[in-house]
């Protein structure tokens, strides 16, 4: 939690802006299209490894594209069969694991050799090392690899989902653009600076979190989630006992959600309204939902909102391929990779 505190967030942010621009202006110089999936996925990553795991630039230059495609290996293997033989889906995804599970030792190693008073909490995996320290637990290389994988898949594999959605759902919208400009434009007239973002800035932000809201609503990065029933329990006449695996789904409770009227529609100034009552809070949950809530949602909802603000205040961008077909395995995307072209608002 630690991690992803609102002081850790505000450390996060100047590397998110650094990096987000540095994409945006790489698109507009591009003349060919850009297929967003993809770059966003490595936007995400890099931004993942440097403010998650606290890898260096030059780090990322060297090892960057040996650990993209470890990652899409062990990605694509997450829900193969159990059989652990050469060439076999396991065995593949394994070796990718182990692959990435090397380099964050490196990195690992490198932090423990820094003595406690040049630690600067300036990423998440440091977060994790402190906390061990400072807690006196005994130290496990394994279990801190784990959680920097974890971490690493949490905060780079959704977050390019969503983006790429934003990008989707703006382009066939550009009335939101519009309303999204006009919110930006105020806020600079009152004195924001959006090229030196912080927290209390994102935060007043409100349409612009209501735009990222709606696009989790009809596409939520992650479909569902699985849980173990605690104690017996009925639901519509069924009886689900205690100890059975369950499976929620995300993207079916947005679809039966009776507080969502036209919900076909992109619409995110319903969020603008009441926010949600306690009645109702379990028909909106991107995030999943409970004490089990994804711990990383704040983290999420910046990266996103600086996202938005770079890409809509520096360029222009046409969907080529019109709306695109969506599939699912394990997080939501286009099947066409959504080819755009992006120009230059400046």
């Amino acid at each position: 939690m630690r991690a992803f505190s609102t002081e850790a967030l505000e450390l996060y942010i100047p590397v998110i802006q650094e990096e987000v621009a540095a994409a945006v202006k790489e698109w507009v110089a591009k003349d060919s299209c850009v297929l967003v999936y993809p770059e966003m996925k490595r936007l995400m990553f890099r931004i993942s490894m440097r403010i998650l795991l606290g890898f260096e630039p030059e780090q990322i230059k060297t090892d960057e594209q040996q650990l993209v495609e470890a990652f899409e290996e062990m990605i694509k293997n997450l829900f193969s069969l159990p059989i652990d033989v050469p060439f076999s889906g396991l065995y593949r995804g394994l070796k990718a694991r182990n692959f990435i599970h090397s380099k964050i030792e490196e990195n690992i190693k490198k932090k423990l050799q820094e003595p406690d008073k040049e630690s600067k909490h300036r990423d998440a995996l440091q977060q994790l090392i402190d906390s061990s320290r400072k807690n006196g637990e005994p130290f496990s290389m394994q279990a801190m690899k784990e959680s920097a994988t974890e971490l690493l898949f949490g905060g780079h594999e959704t977050t390019a989902s969503t983006a790429t959605s934003l990008i989707m759902f703006l382009g066939l919208n550009p009335e939101v653009v519009g309303r999204l400009r006009q919110e930006l434009m105020d806020k600079e007239e009152q004195g924001m600076e959006l090229h030196n973002l912080n927290i209390e800035a994102l935060e007043q932000l409100k349409y612009t979190g209501c735009v990222i809201k709606e696009t989790l609503r009809i596409n939520p990065p992650v479909p569902g989630g699985f849980r173990v029933a605690l104690k017996t329990f009925e639901l519509n006449g069924y009886q689900i006992p205690k100890g059975w695996n369950v499976i929620y789904s995300i993207c079916d409770t947005h679809d039966v959600a009776d507080i969502f009227p036209n919900k076909e529609d992109f619409q995110p100034e319903r969020f603008m309204t009441k926010p949600l009552s306690d009645s109702s809070r379990f028909q909106y949950i991107p995030f999943g939902g409970g004490s089990r809530m994804c711990v990383g949602k704040e983290f999420a909802k910046v990266l996103l909102k600086i996202f938005l603000v770079e890409v809509v205040t520096k360029c222009h961008w046409t969907l080529l391929n019109g709306p695109p077909t969506m599939k699912t395995g394990p997080t939501v995307y286009p099947v066409d990779n959504l080819p755009t072209k992006f120009t230059s608002y400046i």
